[in-house]
């Protein structure tokens, strides 16, 4: 299994898992559609936004290295 694909079930299980627990313990009860959406954060969080924000990390630092090799 890719990584990408690890990290987006762990962090939709995760999400999912910590919501459940804070709703139960505020409310007395999970609220659902809290539970839901934060599955879905931690889905769309680990699956598109932090590798693309991962991509443009690691171009930046080629960039400053190659700047930095040039000098």
């Amino acid at each position: 299994m890719n990584k990408r694909v690890k990290n987006t079930i762990i962090g939709t299980i995760m999400y999912g898992v910590i919501a459940y627990i804070v709703t139960y313990i505020l409310d007395g009860q999970p609220v659902w559609n809290l539970v839901i959406g934060m599955a879905l954060a931690g889905f769309l969080s680990y699956g598109f936004i932090i590798p693309y924000m991962e991509k443009k990390r690691l171009e930046k630092n080629k960039k400053t290295t190659k700047r930095m090799e040039d000098n």
